[in-house]
C-alpha cells in the first residue's frame, strides 16, 4: 500500500477522445447554464435521422435512396451509436445534418448525409465505409470518430479508393506520417498540440516529475509520447507510465505503476468510463492531492460520479476555439433544431467538415468526383479570397462568390481551417477547470508552443 504521502503531490490529467467539438474530447467549451430558448424551426428527428444499430438497414432501399438523391451531394457519416462511445453518435449526426441544411437552405446543391455505425471497431468501420462507397455512393466521407478507426478505414479503404475522408475528432498523431495519397485529413488540432499544452501547464504548475497512465489505443499512446517528449524538453522527468485496456472493473495496478515514485504530477490519459473507475479508486484510497484532465474526461458525468467535492480546482484541456460569432450562432442553431444542449465533443468540428466538403464540391463543379472535391479543399479554406464564415449568412455569401468565380477563405466555427501537407491545421487549446461541481472555462486558449528557454523552443510544427 502506498502510503499517504505518495499522493500529496499528485496532479491528474485526464485526455480523451473525443472525439469530440467545440473543439473539441470537447474540443468544445462547456455550455453556459443559461440555455437559448428553441424556437419554432422543426427539429431534425425521425427520418431525418437514421436509426444506427448493428441490424438495422436504411429506412428505404438503396435504389430508392438514389432515386431521391438524384442532383444531391452525398456525403457519408461514420458514427458510433453503439459500442463504448455510443452516447455522442446520434449529437455527431445531428450535427452534420444541421450543416447540410444550411447548405440547402443557402442555396447550394441539396446535401444528403448517410450514416453508418462503427461500433468503435475498426473491423465494422471498414465494412461500414465499404457500404458508403460502394452501395450508397458518396463522395465523401466524415469521419470517423476514433482513431483506430479512422487509420483502419483509411488504409483499406478510402486510400485505395481516392476517397475524400475528413475526421472532426480524430487526433492520433499517427494520421499525420499515413501514406493517405493526399485524401486523408482532420478538422481538429492533433495531440501534437494537446501533449505540449499538457506538459506546458504541468511545468507552469512547478511540476518536476510526472506519471502517466493511457489507454492502450493510438489516441493514448501518441498523446503520452507527446507529453513525455515537450515535458522533459521542459525541464520535468516522466518517472512512471502505465497503459491499460478498456472494460477492466479496476486500475489499482496501472495507478500503483504509474505513481510508484511519487511524481508531481500524474497524467491520465483515458476515457470517461476509465477515469470515472480509477478516479474513484484514487479518493477511495485517500488521495488528496489536485487533479488535471484532458479533452475526452471533460464530462459532467464523470464529475458527478466521481463527486463534485474531490475534484474541486482541477484543470483540464480540450481542443477549443475562442468564443466566436459563428460559434454562438452555431451553439444556438443546434439548439433551436433539437432541443440539445450541444456539449458533446466535436460537434462544430463535424459541422464544419461537412460545410467544407460541399464548398469544395461548389468549387469544384460536381457532386460525385470526389478526388475534384479533394483537390478543391485547400481552395476553399484557406487564402487568399475573401473571409466568410460558418454561419448560414456566410454560407450563402461563399456559395455566391464560388457561383461568380471568386476565391473564398473558409473560417469555421471552430476557426481556420487552413489545411497544410499532412492535412492537418492549427488551432488553440482551452484550458478549463472544475469548481463548485461544474465544469468552467479559465478563460484560457493557448496555442501549442514550447518557451525559447528551453533547447526544444518555438513553435509546434505539424
Amino acid at each position: 500500500m502506498l502510503k499517504d504521502r505518495a499522493f500529496a503531490h499528485v496532479v491528474i490529467f485526464l485526455a480523451a477522445v473525443l472525439v469530440a467539438g467545440t473543439l473539441a474530447c470537447s474540443s468544445e467549451s462547456e455550455p453556459e447554464e443559461t440555455e437559448p430558448t428553441p424556437t419554432s424551426l422543426p427539429a431534425l428527428t425521425g427520418s431525418d435521422l437514421m436509426q444506427l444499430t448493428d441490424d438495422t438497414k436504411p429506412a428505404t432501399s438503396s435504389q430508392d435512396s438514389a432515386a431521391s438523391r438524384k442532383g444531391s451531394l452525398v456525403i457519408g457519416n461514420l458514427v458510433d451509436t453503439s459500442g463504448p462511445h455510443a452516447k455522442f453518435g446520434e449529437s455527431y449526426s445531428r450535427a452534420a445534418e444541421l450543416a447540410a441544411r444550411h447548405i440547402t437552405e443557402a442555396g447550394g446543391t441539396p446535401v444528403t448525409i448517410v450514416h453508418r455505425d462503427t461500433g468503435t471497431d475498426a473491423a465494422k468501420g471498414i465494412a461500414a465505409a465499404r457500404e458508403l462507397i460502394e452501395t450508397e455512393g458518396v463522395a465523401a466521407i466524415v469521419g470517423a470518430r476514433d482513431g483506430d478507426v479512422t487509420i483502419a478505414v483509411a488504409e483499406s479503404v478510402t486510400v485505395p479508393g481516392e476517397i475524400l475522408l475528413i475526421s472532426p475528432s480524430t487526433t492520433s498523431m499517427a494520421l499525420t506520417g499515413l501514406e493517405d495519397k493526399d485524401f486523408v485529413f482532420r478538422t481538429v488540432v492533433s495531440n501534437t498540440g494537446q501533449g505540449t499544452v499538457l506538459a506546458t501547464v504541468a511545468t507552469g504548475e512547478d511540476h518536476e516529475t510526472a506519471g502517466i497512465l493511457h489507454i492502450n489505443d493510438a489516441y493514448g499512446q501518441g498523446l503520452a509520447d507527446q507529453f513525455t517528449e515537450v515535458f522533459e524538453i521542459l525541464g520535468g522527468k516522466v518517472v512512471g507510465r502505465a497503459g491499460h485496456d478498456e472494460g477492466q472493473e479496476s486500475y489499482s495496478s496501472e495507478l500503483a505503476q504509474a505513481i510508484a515514485e511519487d511524481p508531481d504530477v500524474f497524467v491520465a490519459i483515458s476515457y470517461p468510463e476509465q477515469a470515472e473507475v480509477y478516479l474513484s479508486e484514487l479518493v477511495e484510497i485517500g488521495y488528496t492531492g489536485k487533479l488535471l484532465l484532458a479533452d475526452a474526461a471533460k464530462s459532467s458525468e464523470m464529475v458527478e460520479a466521481v463527486g463534485g467535492d474531490a475534484l474541486e480546482g482541477t484543470l483540464g484541456t480540450n481542443f477549443a476555439p475562442r468564443e466566436n460569432r459563428s460559434l454562438k450562432a452555431f451553439n444556438t442553431a443546434y439548439w433551436n433544431a433539437f432541443s440539445e444542449v450541444p456539449s458533446a465533443p466535436f460537434l462544430a468540428q463535424t459541422y464544419d467538415t461537412v460545410v467544407l466538403i460541399a464548398l469544395a464540391a461548389a468549387k469544384a463543379g460536381t457532386i460525385d468526383d470526389s478526388k475534384a472535391i479533394r483537390n478543391a479543399l485547400r481552395e476553399v479554406a484557406s487564402g487568399p479570397g475573401t473571409e466568410v464564415t460558418g454561419e448560414p449568412e456566410g454560407i450563402k455569401e461563399a456559395l455566391k462568390l464560388i457561383s461568380d468565380g471568386k476565391d473564398i477563405d473558409y473560417e469555421g466555427v471552430t476557426g481556420s481551417m487552413e489545411f497544410n501537407e499532412n492535412g492537418d491545421v492549427n488551432g488553440t487549446i482551452e484550458i478549463w477547470k472544475i469548481e463548485g461541481g461544474e465544469i468552467v472555462s479559465t478563460g484560457r486558449f493557448e496555442f501549442p508552443y514550447v518557451p525559447a528557454k528551453s533547447k526544444g523552443g518555438g513553435a509546434i510544427a505539424w
